[in-house]
């Protein structure tokens, strides 16, 4: 009985197989991405591959959905190896929501009593008639610098991402902090499913206060916020030189300046405003603080604390007026020392005899050089020179010296005198004489000056001249 059995069910399958196998399905999508409004299509070919007549029905029993054959001919017949190709047509019948759906489509074929059911899947990618009501999904990789000099450009990039399939059109980018002047706004179209790149550049302010800040890029789409992403910075401190402008005014010889200087970083500071000049111009320079060397460039200073962007007048002026002035003065004294100047030089010197135990005067010999530094011969020539009384005139004459015109004696000492006709232009005179100690002499011996008396020009006025004073001393 068991044998039986087994066998009955194998038949089955075999009979199942041939007859599944008798019928070749073959469907191809034409249309499959559609909306509401809109109607799907598939192509449908059915071949019959058995060896008898059979026939076919189409039909689907999916809620929601409208399937019908073009044509219309829903039930026929097929011959052995004999096909029928249609086109499916498939639209909803109710609002289902955006996304794929698979309403199923039967073939039942007959054969006598027989039949078969072939099952298969209308897959429908179902879009929205317009844009759907749900938020944007953006990813979004920002790229900055974390510590920001205020002089400088910041780049920002942004690597944009849309995730979902909605075309964000007209996103607006917006760049907000508590800084000021720290804002950037722009728009761009992000298409679904898209990546792309926005690149800007962000110019702070160079006053901004050194510290952290938060700032924010906001991305608004039909005036709502999709997303905010924060994110922290740091404002360096700077510590440039005061920058500064400066104008000129010129009044006779003296030049009037007027400099504005400001702070241009963002801390407050002090140092020095300078301004380059040169060796002359800084000693005719009036109302500067110092004149420094730096770097060998020469500065006019002004010690100056200035906050962010504050400005400072400062005033000085370059009086070449007193350079005039100096220039002229030096003329006028140079003219006048040479108008008055005594056209004679005297110059004294002395040369001291020891006593035999080296540690008094005995004897002192005088020398007198009386130079002509003109070209013209000076008339009337009288020299005189005084021996102080503690010593005495030795009358005896060098070789070639000048002899005396007069020797006397006076209160104060004694008085040698000698004249000259005339001493000519560049001539140099020599006059030497002796003196003797009355007394031993320990310390220091001072000479008098030598008197000397010409005739000016043609008049009987007297030019004077006078030597030095000359000093000896024993130790």
């Amino acid at each position: 009985m068991r044998g039986k059995l087994i066998v009955l069910i194998v038949l089955l399958l075999l009979t199942a197989t041939f007859v599944s196998a008798a019928t070749d399905v073959e469907l191809i999508p034409i249309k499959n991405e559609i909306n509401l409004k809109e109607i799907g299509s598939y192509s449908l070919k059915i071949t019959n591959s058995g060896s008898v007549t059979k026939t076919y029905k189409i039909f689907s029993l999916e809620s929601g959905w409208l399937i019908d054959p073009l044509p219309e001919d829903r039930t026929f017949s097929l011959k052995p190896s004999q096909s029928r190709s249609t086109t499916i047509t498939i639209r909803p019948s109710v609002d289902f929501k955006p996304g794929i759906y698979a309403p199923s489509l039967i073939i039942d074929e007959y054969e006598g009593t027989q039949y078969e059911s072939y099952n298969r899947n209308l897959k429908i990618y179902l879009s929205p008639d317009g844009p759907v009501d749900y938020l944007p999904s953006i990813k979004v990789d920002l790229d900055m610098p974390d510590k920001i000099y205020p002089s400088e450009a910041v780049p920002i990039t942004l690597e944009l991402e849309n995730r979902n399939p909605l075309d964000l059109t007209n996103l607006k980018i917006r760049v907000q902090s508590e800084m000021n002047d720290f804002e950037k706004e722009m728009v761009i179209d992000l298409p679904p499913l898209e990546r792309k790149t926005a690149k800007f550049t962000i110019i702070p302010d160079p006053h901004q206060q050194p510290k952290e800040y938060t700032i924010f890029i906001i991305f608004e789409r039909q005036g709502e916020q999709v997303k905010v992403i924060p994110r922290k910075v740091e404002i360096l401190p700077e510590y440039p030189s005061y920058a500064y402008i400066q104008t000129e005014e010129v009044l006779a010889w003296k030049y009037f300046y007027t400099v504005r200087a400001t702070n241009p970083g963002n801390v407050k500071k002090a140092q020095d405003v300078k301004i380059p000049t040169n060796f002359w111009r800084s000693l005719f320079a009036q109302g500067v603080d110092d004149v420094k060397v730096v770097d060998g460039q020469r500065y006019l200073t002004w010690e100056r604390s200035l906050s962010p962007g504050e400005e400072h007048f400062i005033h000085y002026a370059i009086n070449y007026r007193l350079g005039l002035y100096l220039l002229l003065a030096i003329i006028f004294f140079t003219v006048f020392y040479y108008a008055v100047r005594s056209p004679i030089t005297v110059i004294k010197t002395a040369v001291a005899k020891h006593s035999v135990d080296q540690e008094t005067l005995s004897e002192i010999k005088v020398t007198l050089e009386v130079r002509n530094t003109t070209k013209r011969p000076v008339r009337g020539v009288e020299i005189s020179d005084l021996v102080p009384a503690i010593a005495n005139v030795q009358k005896s004459l060098e070789l070639g010296t000048l002899r005396p015109k007069e020797i006397r004696n006076t209160k104060k000492g004694t008085k040698v005198i000698w004249a000259l006709a005339e001493i000519d232009g560049q001539e140099h005179r020599i006059i030497t004489y002796k003196i003797k100690a009355k007394l031993n002499i320990l310390g220091t011996f001072s000479l008098p000056r030598a008197n000397l008396e010409f005739m000016k020009g043609k008049g009987k006025k007297k030019g004077k001249a006078y030597s030095n004073v000359f000093k000896l001393s024993v130790k």
